[in-house]
């Protein structure tokens, strides 16, 4: 019955396509290669620098231009040379030179890697996604084949009163995308996901005894290709696409789309996100539990379906705040299947030298459509402890008292509903 089912990490964490935290989105990256030249002009020196960013000699001490996927850093050592005369009518003259520094931001979102060169991202996160929610009915199917009635449903009992509970699903993930470039504009992204999964149901308005389970592994791997199809010194575009599997869950196809606007210090850009996931098996995909004596609790998303698809769109800024901070903030919307959701991601990043930066993260659910929703629950009952009395139903209808297992379903209720994410990013070129 495991293999009928999804379990959270695909929808449940963070259902932004990116996720999540278990959806694969390349942030490994790298640049793309300049070429240096000085050009006379009656001032002396004018060095420009094409292809990664553009530096005007007449900028300012430590200024930082934003003219590629990634910011360029250039500072004035000392002035150019000059003439200055002196009481004694004697002329002496200040030597001058100019210096430049280029600095390439790793943590900039259309940042990846140069031909034959390598990015790696190490990503290591932790989520948290709770429901609360209202059982409204039940239907008891007997199951067990020693029982007098089984084959036999009770339909359409209710609760003596709102039976509550709460959900809770934590994550911690540690995901690893590598680039690799195979020209300066095409890269190759590899990726892999180990996570540990705990849910549990608690809270029960009843005052019946909470399940809790856990799960861990290495679920997730992909592979796909990344491509920046625009750079101008205003302008940036990337697509990407990528294929995704899900252990004993799905295989997903994925496509990104950004385009960037370059502004001084800031990269202003807007994106797009699809994906279509065809799940192992046709069945149901939800917030799922096993525990060790056989017994299942699934609060259902979709039933009866073998795909996913789901879309998103947003925008996001990038600053370069000095030589070593950078920042980036993303606001996005989507349509994930069975619920639309607005999401928030910010992000600090240091950077100290060419090759390595640490990035800071925090995503947090806005606005959520799941709150008030109704949908299927289902409970795999063995050894149950108690069974309803159906003596007062028709015959077809009754459940052995003794019966030892036993299948309910129903309606649920959907109350609230949020998710947030936090992690931090080691990030590699080399």
């Amino acid at each position: 019955m495991k293999k009928s089912v999804i379990a959270l990490a695909l929808v449940g964490i963070m259902p932004m396509l990116a996720a999540n935290g278990a959806t694969y989105r390349s942030s490994s990256s790298a640049g793309v290669k300049g070429n240096t030249y000085k050009a006379k002009s009656s001032g002396g020196y004018k060095n420009t620098i094409t292809n990664n960013f553009y530096y005007n000699a007449g900028s300012s001490r430590g200024a930082y231009v934003n003219r590629t996927p990634y910011q360029g850093y250039s500072e004035d050592s000392y002035a150019r040379p000059t003439r200055v005369k002196v009481a004694d009518k004697k002329t002496t003259t200040r030597r001058s030179v100019k210096t430049q520094e280029r600095k390439f931001f790793l943590a900039h979102p259309f940042f990846q890697p140069l031909k034959g060169r390598f990015g790696s991202v190490t990503d290591v996160s932790y989520s948290k996604g709770a429901t609360n929610f209202t059982l409204l009915n039940a239907n008891i199917r007997d199951l067990d084949a020693a029982s007098p009635t089984v084959g036999n449903t009770a339909k359409g009992l209710t609760f003596s009163t709102d039976l509550k509970a709460k959900e809770i699903t934590t994550q911690f993930a540690v995901k690893e995308d590598i680039s690799y470039g195979l020209t300066d504009k095409l890269a190759l992204m590899l990726m892999a996901q180990y996570d540990k999964t705990d849910m549990e149901v608690k809270d029960w308005s009843d005052g019946s005894t909470g399940t809790k389970t856990s799960t861990s592994g290495l679920n997730i791997f992909g592979i796909g290709l990344q491509g920046r199809f625009l750079d101008t010194p205003d302008y940036i575009g990337m697509l990407s696409g990528y294929f995704q599997h899900q252990k004993d869950a799905a295989n997903t196809l994925m496509a990104e789309l950004k385009l960037g606007t370059k502004i001084e210090r800031f990269t202003l850009y807007g994106l797009a996100r699809a994906s279509y996931s065809k799940l192992d098996n046709k069945g149901a995909y939800g917030a799922y539990m096993k525990e060790g004596n056989g017994d299942w609790f699934m609060l259902s998303y979709q039933l009866d379906t073998d795909s996913v698809f789901q879309a998103e769109g947003g925008i996001g800024a990038f600053a370069v705040f000095n030589k070593y901070m950078t920042g980036k903030a993303e606001l996005t919307y989507g349509s994930y299947d069975w619920h639309e959701q607005m999401n928030l991601r910010g992000e600090i990043g240091f950077q100290p030298g060419d090759s390595f930066a640490i990035n800071l993260y925090a995503s947090t659910s806005l606005y959520d459509s799941a709150k008030g929703k109704t949908k299927t629950y289902i409970n795999y009952d063995v050894n149950p402890d108690a069974i309803p009395d159906t003596s007062a139903l028709p015959a077809d209808q009754q459940i052995d008292a003794n019966s030892k297992l036993l299948y309910t379903y129903g309606d649920y209720k959907i109350n609230k509903y949020n998710e947030w994410k936090i992690g931090v990013q080691g990030i590699l070129y080399f």
